[in-house]
């Protein structure tokens, strides 16, 4: 299992998302920061970030990384208050 996640954490790497307690908006890709595989497993080790897994509904439920939390980008508008702003860092992924 711990291979099937760093695969699919390396695949989506390209759209791997932090916010790490930033103020401000996101208003295009370049607004957020870019992290490592290591780093994000680090952080998610440590309890110190949330995995959220930005794919539909359909697909988190067929497949998804362990203690990913389904979010997907077509809800995230809606359920932006749900995320939390106490610092924790944000980790998003798609595939």
């Amino acid at each position: 299992m711990k291979r099937w996640l760093a695969t699919i954490l390396l695949v989506a790497l390209a759209a791997l998302l932090v916010g790490c307690g930033a103020t401000g908006s996101v208003n295009s890709a370049d607004d957020v920061q870019r992290i490592s595989l290591e780093r994000a497993r680090q952080l998610l080790d440590s309890g110190d970030a949330v995995l959220y897994d930005t794919r539909s509904a359909g697909a988190y439920a067929s497949q998804h990384a362990e203690g990913a939390v389904s979010f997907p980008e077509e809800e995230a508008a809606a359920r932006v208050d749900e995320l939390p702003d106490d610092g924790t860092a944000l980790i998003f992924y798609c595939t």
